[in-house]
C-alpha cells in the first residue's frame, strides 16, 4: 500500500509558554515543538526548576511512557530573566534518536518530578517521518533523482534510498521515495516534512493477548489495593468506636479519604463481577439519604445493613457517620466526635458499615482473583475460551466503553449537576470536601486503562494505547493530549469544589468542557476497534 506521512503547519516553540504548574514546578519542554516532525537524532530539550529550590527530576516520556533521565541542569540566564526567583541552572536536553520510533504522529514529553510536589508533564505531538520507514538509511541517493520547489518547500522527487539490512520492514533493499524538505523555524534547520514510498502490504490482524492479560492483571491489581485500604479503615473505625477520642476520629477519616483511592482509580472498568454481583451500588451509591441514615440511628431495631437500601450504606454514609454530626451542617470534628458519644447507636451504625463494606471490597477482589473466581482469565483470554468476551474485539470495546463512561459521568453528573443547581446537593463526596480529590482520581483511572497499568510507577505493561497507536498513531496522540488537558482542568479547580461550583463557576465549567472534549475523543476509538481485525 502507499503510505503518505504529512507534516501539518509549522510552529514556533515560545520560551516562556509554560505548562500549568500543578504545584511549585515550572516547565517547558521546547524541543520538540507540538505539531513539528522530526527524524534522525535531535535534541529533547527545555528548561525545568522548583519554586522551592527542590532539586528536580525530568525524565523523557515517549508516548506516555516514561524512561530514562534527561540530564539536567545547565546555565539559563534566559530563564532566570523570565523567573528573577529560579536558579541560573535550569537546562535539560538528551540527544534521541528519532528513528527508534515507526513513521506517525507521536508524543515526546518530559516528566518533571521533585519530593513533595505534583508531578508534571508537558509533552508534544510530534510526526515522525523516515524514508522507507527505516531505523537509519546505509546511503541516499540523488543520481536519479529531480528537484522542484513547491508551496515555499523543497520536493526531491524519486531519491533512492537503502535502509539498514537488520531494521528494514521491506521486501527490496532500494527504495525510490519522495522527499519534502521544509525549513524549521523553531529549530532554524530543514528537516525532511512528508516522505512518500511503498510500505508493502496492509495491517496484519491485530493480537490483543499481551494487551488483555496486562489490563486484567492492573484490574486485578486495583482490586487487591481497594480491598487492603478497605480494611485500614475498618480497622481504623473499630478503634475509634471502642474509643471516642479526637485522635482516632482523625485516623477514621484519613483512612476513608485513603479507601477512596483505588476506587476512584476503579470507575473506569465497572463492568464484570462489580456489576454482574451488583457491588457498584452497595459500595458506592450517592447521594446518600441522610434522613434514612438517621432513621436508622434513631430507631431501636437491629441494625442490619443488608436490609437498607443502597443510598443508606456503603462510602457515602460511612463518610456521613465520620464527617457529619447529624445536622448535615458542618464538619467540625469536636461537634462529630459529641454526636458519637450522645448516642452509641451512632458508632454502631458505622462499625456495620464498615464491616459490610469490606465484605464487598473483599467479595470483588476474589472474584477478580486467579484463585478464586478468575475473572483475570475472562478478559485476558477473550475469544480464546472466555465465556464473557466472545472476541479479542469484543473486550477491547468494553475497556472503551468503560473509560468513556467514567469521563460522561465524570463531566456530566458529578461536575456539571452541582454546578447547574448552585448547591452541592448532589456533590458526590461533599461531607468530607474529597470530591476534587475524586475527580483528579477517576481521570488517573481512565490514563490506567488507556495505559493498561494501576498506578504511575507502571510503564512496561501494555494498554489500550497500543491498539490504538497500532491503527491509528495522530489518535492515540490525542487522547493522550485529552487525558492530560481533563487532568489539569480538575486540577485548576480551586478546593473545595462545593465552594468553587458558587465563586469560581467559570473554572469548574472549563472542567466540565474539558472532560466531555476528553469523552469525544475516546468515543473516536469505537468505531477504530469495529473496523480493525483481531486474530482471536
Amino acid at each position: 500500500m502507499k503510505k503518505v506521512i504529512i507534516f501539518g503547519a509549522l510552529s514556533v516553540c515560545l520560551l516562556l509558554s509554560t505548562v500549568p504548574a500543578f504545584a511549585t514546578i515550572q516547565a517547558t519542554l521546547e524541543n520538540p515543538g507540538n505539531g513539528t516532525s522530526a527524524n534522525g537524532v535531535t535534541a529533547v530539550s527545555g528548561w525545568a526548576f522548583s519554586d522551592t529550590d527542590a532539586a528536580v527530576t525530568i525524565r523523557l516520556r515517549v508516548n506516555g511512557e516514561t524512561q530514562e533521565v534527561i540530564p539536567c541542569c545547565s546555565s539559563r540566564q534566559d530563564v532566570q530573566n523570565a523567573f528573577p526567583s529560579a536558579p541560573l541552572a535550569t537546562g535539560f536536553g538528551l540527544l534521541y534518536n528519532y528513528g527508534l520510533l515507526p513513521s506517525g504522529v507521536h508524543t515526546i514529553g518530559i516528566e518533571v518530578s521533585a519530593d513533595g510536589e505534583e508531578t508534571v508533564v508537558d509533552e508534544s505531538s510530534v510526526t515522525i517521518v523516515k524514508a522507507a520507514d527505516a531505523e537509519f538509511l546505509t546511503s541516499l541517493s540523488l543520481d536519479n533523482a529531480s528537484v522542484a520547489i513547491q508551496d515555499g518547500n523543497i520536493l526531491i522527487i524519486g531519491a533512492e534510498v537503502d535502509p539498514f539490512e537488520t531494521s528494514q520492514a521491506l521486501a527490496k533493499t532500494t527504495v525510490t521515495t519522495d522527499l519534502t524538505i521544509a525549513y524549521l523555524t523553531s529549530s532554524q534547520t530543514f528537516v525532511i516534512s512528508q516522505v512518500q514510498d511503498d510500505l508493502g502490504p496492509a495491517l496484519s490482524p491485530y493480537n490483543a493477548s499481551q494487551l488483555l492479560r496486562d489490563e486484567a492483571e492492573a484490574i486485578f491489581v486495583a482490586y487487591e489495593e481497594l480491598d487492603s485500604v478497605a480494611y485500614d479503615m475498618l480497622t481504623a473505625i473499630t478503634t475509634f468506636t471502642s474509643s471516642l477520642t479526637l485522635d482516632n476520629l482523625t485516623a477514621a477519616q484519613t483512612a476513608w479519604r485513603a479507601a477512596r483511592i483505588p476506587w476512584e482509580r476503579s470507575e473506569a472498568f465497572l463492568f464484570g463481577p462489580v456489576s454482574d454481583d451488583n457491588r457498584d451500588p452497595k459500595l458506592d451509591s450517592w447521594p446518600v439519604n441522610t434522613v434514612d441514615i438517621e432513621s436508622v440511628v434513631a430507631s431501636d431495631s437491629p441494625i442490619v445493613i443488608d436490609n437498607l437500601d443502597d443510598t443508606a450504606k456503603g462510602f457515602h454514609t460511612i463518610e456521613y457517620l465520620l464527617f457529619r454530626d447529624g445536622t448535615d451542617q458542618g464538619g467540625d470534628p469536636v461537634a462529630v466526635l459529641a454526636a458519637f458519644m450522645a448516642d452509641a447507636r451512632r458508632g454502631g451504625y458505622l462499625l456495620a458499615a464498615a464491616q459490610s463494606f469490606v465484605g464487598e471490597t473483599e467479595g470483588l477482589s476474589t472474584s477478580w482473583d486467579p484463585n478464586g473466581g478468575n475473572f483475570v482469565d475472562e478478559l485476558a483470554l477473550a475469544g480464546q475460551g472466555s465465556t464473557t468476551f466472545t472476541s479479542q474485539q469484543a473486550a477491547l470495546q468494553e475497556l472503551v466503553n468503560g473509560m468513556i463512561g467514567i469521563a460522561d459521568e465524570l463531566a456530566n453528573a458529578k461536575i456539571a449537576v452541582p454546578l447547574a443547581d448552585q448547591s452541592n446537593t448532589e456533590e458526590e463526596s461533599r461531607f468530607s470536601d474529597n470530591s476534587r480529590r475524586d475527580f483528579i482520581d477517576n481521570i488517573r483511572s481512565i490514563n490506567n486503562v488507556y495505559e493498561g497499568r494501576f498506578d504511575q510507577t507502571d510503564g512496561t505493561s501494555m494498554g489500550v494505547t497500543d491498539f490504538v497507536f497500532n491503527q491509528d498513531p495522530a489518535l492515540d496522540a490525542r487522547v493522550r493530549t485529552a487525558i492530560r488537558d481533563a487532568l489539569a482542568a480538575v486540577i485548576a479547580i480551586p478546593e473545595t469544589f462545593g465552594n468553587s461550583i458558587t465563586v469560581s463557576p467559570a473554572t469548574v465549567q472549563a472542567a466540565v468542557d474539558t472532560v466531555q472534549a476528553l469523552q469525544a475523543t475516546l468515543e473516536e476509538i469505537l468505531p477504530v476497534v469495529q473496523a480493525a481485525s483481531f486474530t482471536a
